[in-house]
């Protein structure tokens, strides 16, 4: 007897390319929580006037293969700084991930590839980031502790890795209750 394996799926689970059609900017960020996108923007629109240009993406948008290269053809080679958030970590969005990489050394771009749950190491994201572990570390801690002031925080500290001249805060603790 023979067991075959079957899936369902129907049309609307397929991922379709899509164009965002954005601009060029020094600082880029890509995550798949309405949450982190709403806190980089709040805390670039707080300090806007003194910051680097920023686009922010929903990666749910960015599923499809010919999708990323759009992106990273028109967006991303063209940053100073991506910051990306991956739910799932590396093997999640691996295309994505793969070449950000390449793009990234090749262009000499600062690239964070950051695991979305809190506590989860991704050896493979932290191997195609193109900055140091303790960088990795600091701007992980800002999403770990949370809150307006940390996210004001990490986007200064987008700002300085793409050079511009800004104090940036250290991450605000949040008590445990």
């Amino acid at each position: 007897m023979h067991i075959l394996t079957t899936t369902s799926a129907s049309l609307d689970d397929l991922a379709e390319p899509v164009d965002l059609r954005q601009t060029p900017a020094d600082v880029v960020a890509l995550s798949f929580t309405d949450s982190d996108l709403a806190g980089l923007a709040a805390g670039w629109k707080a300090d806007a006037a003194r910051l680097p240009s920023m686009r922010l993406a929903a990666l749910r948008d960015l599923r499809h293969p010919m999708s990323v290269d759009l992106w990273i053809d028109s967006v991303a080679r063209h940053a100073k700084v991506i910051l990306v958030r991956i739910l799932g970590g590396y093997d999640w969005w691996r295309y994505g991930c793969d070449q950000l990489a390449t793009i990234a050394r090749a262009r000499g771009i600062k690239l964070a590839l950051l695991p979305g749950e809190s506590h989860d190491e991704d050896p493979r994201l932290i191997e195609g980031s193109t900055l140091p572990r303790e960088e990795l570390d600091g701007l992980l801690g800002h999403f770990r502790e949370g809150g307006p002031e940390n996210m004001r925080a990490l986007v200064q500290r987008l700002a300085r890795l793409a050079g511009q001249d800004i104090e940036v805060a250290s991450p605000v603790t949040v008590p445990k209750a």
